[in-house]
């Protein structure tokens, strides 16, 4: 069997849209992944998202912006303002972590800075499980232990805690004690609610929960931890640009658009052929072939991202009906769901700050900038040598609130 490399932005796309090219990016992480969402194909596929997509609403995201996002920035970050420092990547685990397991209807009865460590420790070991493919260790049978270890502590302390509640609840309901609005507006919920339809195994279950754990806090820090370098590198060449961030709201987000596109959290889609398929330049990929997107390269076409398109610039202009984060979301059946969640909605010419949809990226950016978020001086960033994917492991900053930026 071969792999077929797709580079070209038109060629993504269209390999990305095939509905005979099944998802393969996570097949060495299957003890963990095999049956999650971005795994599932066809009327499998179709029928979950169909029933955790109900979760997915414009006033559930904003309600999210408004009403959790701001308290768990609180209750997160505290600590570190009082200590004035903290590691960049270290903070943005534990807010988007916070966040996604309240979306996802995972239960904090603590909400404590100690609970908190506890799930960062789980989901650290989770993240194990999608960078299997992109190990550089040949043995990668102890990293596995690690997750199904990790995977049973999460089922016994948190998930299914989480589910028989939620199971309790609706139960309250069907018994005419308690009206079914007052359900929790989650996905884990929603699955509970769609399970005569969908007929999940227990093991379904779990992995579903991790997988928006991993999902929402895991590629959402990736993101975060480059937008922030990013911003910090372009505003000590561009001091000029300081104002746009106190007057142009929409400016923080474009940002954040324009690091997304240079540094997709999955740089590469893989698809494996059912069948005998053509890719739109022509080529025939036969039945068992790998189809490698590389969604990286296609997001750096000087045709439509300019003459300049691997160097960071959040004032390109970008033209042809493309998004101005590339591929980098995802097309197709398995675009990511939680795409207006993390990143917002692209502002448009009668957009206004009071309705607009910034996503919870762009929102935790300019709450680190209020903040006074500066890089330590006394630090050093550093990438993880243990994968090819481009990422921070550690990133030192401190809070000087009395020369915030905004």
């Amino acid at each position: 069997m071969e792999e077929h490399l797709v580079d070209t932005y038109e060629g993504c796309v269209h390999a990305l849209k095939q509905k005979d090219l099944r998802q393969s990016l996570y097949d060495a992480a299957a003890l963990m992944m095999s049956d999650v969402l971005v795994n599932l194909h066809g009327a499998e596929h179709r029928a979950r998202r169909l029933v955790e997509g109900k979760i997915f609403r414009k006033d559930v995201f904003l309600h999210y912006e408004k009403t959790f996002l701001p308290r768990t920035l609180d209750e997160t970050i505290s600590p570190f303002l009082e200590a004035g420092r903290g590691d960049l990547v270290d903070i943005g685990y534990r807010v988007m972590m916070n966040l996604t397991v309240d979306f996802a209807g995972i239960d904090r009865p603590e909400r404590s800075h100690e609970e908190t460590s506890e799930l960062l420790r789980l989901l650290k070991e989770f993240s194990l499980a999608p960078a299997l493919g992109q190990s550089i260790e040949a043995d990668i049978e102890p990293k596995k232990a690690r997750i199904r270890k990790a995977m049973a502590e999460f089922d016994e302390r948190f998930f299914t805690p989480s589910r028989r509640r939620r199971e309790a609840l609706l139960t309250e309901v069907e018994a005419g004690r308690m009206a079914k609005e007052d359900l929790p507006d989650d996905v884990l919920m929603a699955l509970i609610l769609g399970q005569e339809k969908l007929q999940m195994t227990d093991e379904q279950f779990l992995q579903e929960g991790i997988f928006y754990m991993l999902a929402g806090a895991h590629t959402t820090i990736h993101s975060l931890a480059h937008a922030m370098h990013e911003l910090f590198e372009w505003l000590d060449e561009h001091p000029e640009d300081v104002s746009r961030l106190r007057e142009d709201p929409f400016f923080i987000q474009r940002c954040v658009f324009e690091s997304l596109r240079l540094h997709p959290s999955s740089p590469v889609a893989k698809r494996r052929a059912l069948c005998p398929v053509a890719l739109a330049e022509g080529e025939e990929v036969p039945e068992g072939d790998e189809v490698v997107v590389n969604m990286r390269e296609a997001n750096r076409n000087p045709e439509l991202f300019g003459e300049d398109p691997d160097r960071y610039n959040p004032h390109r202009e970008i033209g042809g009906g493309k998004t101005s984060y590339g591929l980098s979301m995802g097309y197709g059946m398995h675009a990511c769901l939680g795409r207006n969640l993390a990143i917002g909605v692209e502002p448009r010419s009668n957009s206004t700050p009071e309705d607009h949809q910034y996503g919870t990226v762009p929102l935790i950016v300019e709450s680190l900038l209020r903040f006074g978020v500066q890089r330590d001086p006394d630090g050093e960033p550093k990438k993880d040598e243990t994968i090819t994917r481009i990422t921070w492991s550690e990133y030192p900053v401190v809070f000087k609130p009395e020369e915030a930026l905004i």
